[in-house]
């Protein structure tokens, strides 16, 4: 009876198991104020080495016309988890000073897609979607409400922002690990290039440029244990890097590495981060198992920007703008997306797709029919589930709103009063391209097809009209 209980036991573990490899763990690794012209793999002509994110491209499949959900990095991050477009509820990084968490509780985001379908979900690196907080001074010795295991992860290790943030601390689950105590400067670096000296708040022994190895190292220790452990249920795992995000702070493995400047130095070690996830996967026998994801929350910042044109290095490429610009640079950036055995290694796709549209694809994914059980999502979210197996598949999933213009086919409509409100703006302050001949956006065909203009600026009203604004709420 003994041996007839053992072999029942071990039959069940074997067909958890194989539950577990039947379904695809993913990983969605995301950059902070990467560049489209950062990595060779979108930018020829960078000047930065990164050989592991063109080893990936060289794995996988590159979606040359990809974008963030916004422009900076709250509502970038927001549309990403929920698959909703900011602008549809007025997302901006401002709303982090009212005290209240940015993703609302009615409101699914990825983990809570991917834990309906039994999956262990995990989150390392910056947040940056706001905690409840009951007063202007947050009390660091309670648990942290409204964070990411309030919002579908069952394990999360990360910062509350970026590294640039006072004061900063280490979260896990929902408690500080260590008080911040200890005051240090760090340097800042702005559009015009001036470099200022800031003030930051940090836990005794922590060192900034130990920030991201500790993360990396934290996400890598989760893979490794997944592949010791049963394997009952699969992953899905959300790395949020802070690089290359200022405060530049390379460890000391790459200080001074890439010839370029600090900037250039701190893109290296993300490049390496992501080398160590995706080496990783293959020690442990997960690789062909594991659709691997990475990206960007946006265009790179301003002061990296200025600085990396004085070298030679176009942090935006050939595109016009940079973070917080509805330009391309702004939020165009790289998306490389590899699943041995499903995505055609070495490939490339021209598909318009949006970070809200990962939400959709991964539903479709998991065999999850998102407008009968998620039908808040649908608005803003188009599966490319297809595209990743076929690249001479285009999904357009048009039209596509970043900040204040919009996106139809070939062309883009954009205004050029940056953060101004839509209501507020008048015909004359938009501009019209033609990416497909046009993609640095110099010239303006506003004057020869006002037709076209009317019809795009009548669509982008038409989703304006539409928005309820947490703001007002």
């Amino acid at each position: 009876m003994n041996h007839f209980f053992r072999l029942l036991f071990a039959l069940i573990l074997m067909s958890l198991d194989l539950f577990a490899a039947g379904k695809t763990n993913v990983i969605i690794f995301l950059a902070d104020d990467m560049g489209y012209g950062d990595c060779g793999a979108f930018n020829p002509q960078s000047q930065i080495k990164t050989p592991h994110i063109n080893r990936l491209a060289k794995e996988g499949m590159s979606f040359v016309d990809a974008h963030s959900a916004s422009v900076t990095c709250t509502p970038s991050r927001y549309g990403l988890l929920t698959g909703i477009n900011p602008m549809r509820t007025g997302v901006f990084n401002t709303l982090l000073k009212t005290g209240r968490p940015i993703i609302d509780v009615d409101e699914m985001t990825i983990a809570d897609l991917f834990k309906s379908e039994d999956y262990q979900t995990w989150m390392v690196g910056k947040w940056h979607l706001g905690f409840q907080v009951k007063s202007k001074a947050r009390d660091l010795t309670q648990a942290l409400q409204g964070g990411p295991l309030d919002r579908g992860f069952d394990y999360f290790y990360g910062l509350a922002s970026s590294a640039s943030s006072s004061p900063l601390y280490f979260i896990r689950g929902k408690r500080v690990e260590k008080l911040p105590t200890l005051h240090v400067e760090t340097d800042k670096f702005l559009a015009s290039g001036k470099k200022l000296t800031v003030k930051n708040q940090l836990p005794q022994g922590l060192k900034l440029e130990n920030i991201s190895p500790k993360l990396c190292a934290d996400a890598v220790g989760l893979i490794e244990q997944y592949a010791k452990s049963a394997r009952e249920k699969p992953f899905f795992l959300y790395y949020a890097s802070i690089a290359p995000h200022q405060p530049w702070v390379p460890s000391d493995k790459f200080k001074d590495k890439s010839g370029l400047g600090i900037y250039a130095d701190f893109v290296m070690q993300i490049d390496d981060e992501l080398g160590q996830i995706n080496q990783a996967l293959k020690n442990a026998d997960l690789d062909d198992n594991t659709l691997l994801i990475f990206t960007s929350d946006n265009g790179t910042g301003p002061g990296a920007h200025h600085l990396m044109a004085e070298k030679g290095h176009y942090s935006s490429g050939e595109l016009r703008g940079l973070k917080a610009s509805s330009y391309e640079g702004g939020h165009r950036v790289p998306f490389i997306a590899k699943w041995p055995g499903k995505i055609e290694a070495d490939s490339k796709n021209q598909s318009i797709i949006n970070g809200t549209d990962c939400f959709a694809t991964f539903a479709e994914l998991l065999g999850v029919d998102l407008k009968a059980k998620h039908s808040q999502v649908t608005p803003d979210s188009f599966s490319f589930y297809k595209g990743l197996l076929d690249k001479a598949y285009e999904y357009k999933g048009l039209p596509m709103v970043v900040r204040n213009s919009i996106r139809m086919g070939d062309w883009k409509l954009i205004s050029t009063r940056g953060k101004k409100p839509f209501d507020s703006l008048q015909m004359n302050d938009f501009e019209l391209y033609n990416l497909s001949s046009d993609l640095a956006e110099r010239d303006d065909l506003k004057s020869s097809h006002p037709e076209r203009v009317q019809e795009m600026h009548k669509s982008l009203k038409s989703f304006m009209d539409q928005r309820e604004l947490k703001a007002s709420k």
